[in-house]
């Protein structure tokens, strides 16, 4: 019985690990680039983006939590405990930090007499919200290596 509940968890983290992997790359590839090309501006296609990103993060908050509790299930080492839950935070801050602020700032970043400094701060935040999602993303394929690499060691094949 054991087995089989270590296999429900190894599953479960697989699936949550490359739901997440794959609708970062969703995102990045298809969806951010695709509404700044067809939609009429970058204000329309940042009211389209921001959703998407806010369900990203939430999830990632989720996934992140979830992806360390089945860690230490499995007795996975320390790292693949304190990485997701540190994703998680990346999205958290992401989610209530700089995306709050870029919600808050552009009406007058891009209002109709748009204000200079805000829209330096605007452009500042964008920045820090792409390095962010961007962390996320590499930190989600270090931990698939990761979990791909302790599973081969616990079978012990090189």
């Amino acid at each position: 019985m054991r087995r089989t509940a270590d296999v429900l968890v190894m599953a479960a983290l697989w699936c949550l690990l490359g739901g997440w992997i794959g609708s970062l790359l969703l995102f990045s590839v298809v969806v951010a680039p695709t509404a700044f090309r067809v939609l009429p501006g970058p204000e329309a296609a940042g009211k389209l983006v921001g959703p998407v990103l806010q369900s990203l993060n939430l999830y990632g908050m989720v996934a992140g939590l979830s992806l360390a509790l089945l860690a230490s299930r499995l007795r996975r080492r320390v790292l693949l405990v304190v990485l997701p839950l540190a994703m998680a935070i990346l999205c958290l801050v992401s989610q209530f930090g700089v995306t709050a602020g870029i919600e808050r700032i552009r009406p007058l970043a891009f209002g109709a007499a748009p204000d200079p400094a805000a829209l330096a701060r605007f452009g500042w935040l964008h920045g820090l919200s792409v390095m962010l999602f961007g962390i996320t993303g590499v930190s989600a394929l270090l931990l698939a290596w990761l979990h791909a690499r302790a599973e081969v060691e616990a079978r012990g094949t090189p």
